[in-house]
């Protein structure tokens, strides 16, 4: 191969690299914005007069259920919603507590236990009524 074509190919990957990385800069730009219209800012918190204090507590290791995912150890001091989460199936457990308390999407989570998007978002939805079910509330898969 000559070198026009050996320069054709460097271009070439060097064009897919570059759209490859604007494409992933892109992705982030919207997953932060959409981060950022989720929150709401203390400053507006104090203007609107909901200046009440917040504080963290520790979690009381004696009366919560603890989860271990993806190495992570999730604590659930309701001693009802910690319940209801061990009665569900492993993979449901895991699903839930990935999306609810990790915050992954159902592509990462999908990416981790080696499911579909499909099929992660149906564990999911599935998981959310049997806990509707245990907690006593009416679940509406949306």
């Amino acid at each position: 191969m000559g070198d026009s074509g050996e320069t054709h190919i460097r271009h070439a990957f060097d064009s897919f690299c570059k759209k490859v990385v604007r494409n992933e800069a892109l992705n982030i730009q919207k997953k932060y914005a959409r981060f950022r219209q989720r929150q709401i800012s203390m400053e507006i918190l104090k203007q609107k007069g909901l200046d009440t204090e917040f504080y963290y507590s520790e979690p009381n290791m004696n009366s919560s259920g603890s989860f271990i995912v993806l190495g992570i150890k999730i604590f659930i001091s309701n001693e009802e919603l910690s319940n209801a989460i061990a009665a569900l199936s492993s993979l449901r457990q895991e699903i839930i507590l990935m999306s609810f308390f990790i915050g992954l999407n159902d592509r990462e989570i999908g990416d981790i236990i080696g499911k579909s998007l499909g099929g992660v978002w149906y564990q999911r939805q599935v998981a959310l009524e049997e806990l509707g079910k245990y907690l006593g509330g009416n679940y509406e898969a949306k």
